[in-house]
């Protein structure tokens, strides 16, 4: 029973699951908010089953490559039915999408498509390189679909450059993992990071003081990266803490946009992704 539990919060890469709530708050501030928090809680709901049905379809979709390159995980070990975990992943995502026509037309189609990008990546990204781009829109579809929760019409320049950032960040976690089975890193990705922090100082700087402490993490965990892929066997670290620094990322958008508490909650959402992932990796 304990090794079909684990074998499940393995597949579902729930040490992960916190970079989605600091990926909503993004959204949900560059949209205003609003005095309502139920909106904002259903919303996360949804984003974070979307992402765990996600990574549930990811490892069908890889269980054949999986049973050559990494027969430990949980379908090719044989703790869980290939069949049983498409099934769950496929009613998951459809469940989950299908509940935002709660919150209008706008949102119900933004869904769809974050469905449809999650779906495709996951099923062509080992033989189409270019599904990256689909992966960097998954991410920049979770701002743009918590904004529109928070208002119809988000300011068009926050929302752009923000998904902008995500998007260059998540591209470069995708690339670095790319080396993870063989161990032998692939460095230049790791621009990519810095380069959508930088990106994002485009929206403009509403609190000083806020955005040099998100911006001091931020920086310390891409050298922190850096680092990683420095040494051997550091890929897998590496690619851990990029996955990580989503939620840093995060924070520091928050100071951009003035926004303390979201981005305390978004840097508290990166201590938990970092403490899970010792117990319970999320690649």
């Amino acid at each position: 029973m304990k090794s079909r539990l684990r074998a499940w919060l393995d597949i579902l890469r729930v040490s992960n699951a916190p970079t989605c709530l600091s990926n909503v708050l993004v959204g949900w501030m560059i949209g205003g908010g609003t005095e309502s928090l139920w909106p904002l809680i259903f919303i996360t709901g949804v984003i974070i089953a979307i992402y765990l049905a996600g990574m549930i379809l990811n490892d069908v979709f890889d269980a054949g490559w999986d049973r050559r390159h990494r027969p430990d995980r949980p379908i090719p070990a044989g703790l869980i039915r290939r069949g049983t975990a498409g099934l769950v992943g496929i009613v998951l995502i459809l469940a989950a999408t299908g509940s935002t026509i709660l919150l209008g037309p706008a949102v119900l189609t933004a869904t769809c498509l974050l469905a449809a990008m999650v779906l495709i990546y996951d099923a062509c990204h080992r033989f189409w390189p270019i599904a990256i781009i689909g992966m960097s829109m998954c991410r920049c579809l979770v701002y743009l679909i918590a904004a529109l929760v928070a208002t119809e019409v988000p300011p068009a320049p926050w929302l752009l450059w923000s998904m902008l950032a995500i998007g260059l960040w998540t591209a470069g976690i995708t690339l670095i993992a790319r080396r993870e089975s063989t161990g032998k890193p692939m460095r230049w990705p790791v621009l990519l990071l810095p380069l959508g922090g930088c990106m994002a100082v485009a929206i403009g700087i509403q609190n000083w003081p806020l955005t040099l402490l998100t911006g001091l993490l931020l920086l310390l965990q891409i050298l922190w990266i850096v680092t990683c892929l420095y040494r051997p066997a550091g890929v897998v670290p590496a690619v851990l803490g990029a996955i990580a620094g989503l939620s840093l990322l995060d924070a520091f958008l928050l100071g951009l946009l003035g926004a303390p508490l979201p981005a305390m909650i978004a840097v508290c959402c990166f201590g938990l992704v970092t403490i899970i992932h010792r117990p319970l990796p999320g690649t």
